[in-house]
């Protein structure tokens, strides 16, 4: 009986394998003919265009894994069946629900490799692509830089910083405020500089003034050419500011909403994105569900393609409801939890149910 189910089970991982490296194949290939005339037209270099698509391997490998386990599911239980497996496993006494463990076990496997992918590989990937893409293609020598009067930043210390623009490559600020309350909530200190650098493990502000304050008004003011503060921002801080969602980890989401929030700031939309990218992952877990009894009913009724037609048919269904409940839940409609996970948990119950029926009837395509 073990015999029998690790070949089921590595049956499905080959299958997957295969299925998800045509899938990503196929998605660089449509992308590169669809960018490749504007990589020619600034004469990139030929290593920045394979940079580029070997930096975007881990993000489309994320977007395909869903439909990757959905293909495997239907191909592996179609080869099962048209080799008569299906027979020998019924003789074994290995129900229908006996021989999708292997196949659920897998895609819970591949769900959580997806989601370590989304944490700790594609945010760097991502954000060198798109390095690589607007600074250097799209010559956006900005790209990454807070634009003007954009960022007001609570830090560690409750200080609050005002910054005209930051620059990801040179660590630099520029147009810089920083208030730095009493115990009353009132503002103790003011400094303002024009400029500032980081080296050596803290920032040097250049051309600016100090104010002194107390409850009475304005004390002193003082000038200064270059000088350092003891301050507890670093330029990691000021990064995740500008980076896109795809750019950044889950924990790196979650801090920055914290922050929002604290600032007073709406982050009904970064909720959405956090759930939505944990969301995702398991999606693989949903469509095994409903691709492995989908599969077996309909085998009855017609060959592969019947299958594989039902199959994406619901594939189908399941991302439309997917994509309009996360539209809701961004316009407020919806709850970001319920809007994210709702779909994955009303077609994760549909898939139990028609899996667990099974047993009660004729499934096994023989």
């Amino acid at each position: 009986m073990m015999i029998l189910k690790k070949h089921v089970l590595f049956l499905f991982l080959k299958v997957y394998l295969l299925t998800a490296a045509g899938l990503i194949g196929i998605f660089l290939i449509v992308d590169f003919f669809e960018r490749v005339d504007e990589f020619m037209a600034k004469n990139a270099p030929l290593i920045d265009l394979a940079s580029y698509y070997v930096y975007k391997i881990p993000f489309v490998a994320n977007y395909m894994a869903p439909q990757a386990v959905l293909l495997a599911t239907v191909i592996t239980l179609a080869s099962l069946a048209r080799n008569n497996e299906f027979t020998a496993m019924k003789a074994c006494g290995i129900s229908v629900t006996g021989i999708t463990f292997p196949i659920i076990g897998a895609s819970i496997f591949i769900a959580l490799i997806v989601l370590a992918n989304s944490e700790f590989i594609s945010p760097i990937t991502n954000q060198k692509m798109n390095y690589i893409f607007f600074s250097k293609v799209r010559n956006k020598a900005t790209y990454g830089e807070i634009p003007n009067k954009d960022l007001w930043l609570k830090a560690k210390d409750h200080s609050i910083w005002s910054i005209d623009s930051f620059d990801p490559n040179s660590s630099g600020l520029r147009g810089i405020i920083i208030l730095i309350p009493n115990d009353d909530f009132g503002i103790r200190k003011r400094i303002d500089a024009k400029s500032a650098v980081w080296s050596v493990d803290k920032w040097f502000f250049i051309d600016g003034y100090t104010r002194q304050f107390n409850r009475e008004g304005l004390v002193s003011t003082e000038y200064f050419e270059s000088r350092s503060f003891p301050v507890s921002e670093t330029p990691e801080d000021f990064a995740k500011v500008r980076k896109r969602p795809e750019e950044m980890s889950l924990r790196e989401m979650y801090a920055t909403i914290q922050v929002h929030a604290q600032e007073g700031k709406d982050t009904t939309k970064k909720w959405i994105e956090l759930h939505r990218n944990l969301s995702y992952p398991f999606i693989s877990i949903v469509l095994a569900l409903l691709a492995i009894p989908l599969s077996l009913r309909s085998s009855r009724h017609g060959g592969i393609l019947f299958c594989v037609g039902v199959n994406l048919a619901m594939g189908f269904v399941f991302s439309f409801l997917y994509a309009v409940s996360i539209s809701l839940g961004r316009g407020g409609t919806f709850d970001p939890i319920l809007a994210a996970w709702g779909p994955n948990l009303l077609f994760t119950a549909l898939g139990f149910y028609l899996l667990l029926t099974l047993d009660s009837e004729k499934a096994f395509p023989i």
